[in-house]
């Protein structure tokens, strides 16, 4: 977050910023406004100078939200001692339904579960915690928990990924808790 003056914010009950000076929030990423640079090479100097800009700010805030995050997948992927029944229930009824059709790809049984609740259930929680509290998303926060949604899908597949200097940020930086090596 950029503040004029020095000043600091206030943070009210329900997340939202108030500051005298209109604070501009930024999330990696500089937001452009085409009316501000007509010419398109300062647009492309501008995108490429501020990663480099933010990469400790980007790691700092990685490691500061890591233990929630971490808590968090713990959380809603450790099984005690039997899966909840309505789980169970679920995949039972999709390994019936591949033995039913004759399918012995394992892969596609796997694609089925992972589709069923990790895929669909959490991460549309994980990219929508306003749909169950009661809080104001702003677009930062969105982008923020699109970014965890992203690496929780990658957790999830069972392709190989390579990563390269042109890779996204988001998939770097959690390349090794995801395995994308």
């Amino acid at each position: 977050m950029y503040l004029n003056n020095s000043q600091s914010p206030i943070i009210t009950t329900n997340g939202d910023i108030e500051a005298a000076n209109n604070p501009r929030i930024y999330h990696l990423v500089k937001p452009i406004d085409d009316h501000q640079f007509p010419n398109n090479k300062l647009i492309e100097r501008t995108h490429k100078a501020i990663p480099e800009i933010f990469l400790t700010r980007l790691l700092s805030t990685k490691g500061t939200i890591q233990k929630f995050v971490d808590d968090f997948f713990l959380t809603i992927l450790t099984v005690n001692e039997a899966l909840p029944p309505a789980v169970k229930w679920l995949f039972d009824l999709l390994d019936e339904a591949a033995r039913k059709h004759g399918i012995q790809d394992p892969e596609v049984v796997h694609a089925w579960k992972s589709n069923s609740l990790p895929l669909r259930f959490w991460v549309n929680f994980i990219k929508n915690p306003d749909f169950i509290f009661d809080i104001n998303k702003t677009s930062t926060l969105d982008s923020c928990l699109s970014v965890i949604a992203q690496t929780f899908m990658d957790a999830c597949s069972t392709t190989e990924h390579r990563l390269g200097k042109d890779s996204p940020s988001n998939k770097l930086l959690f390349a090794k808790v995801t395995n994308l090596t």
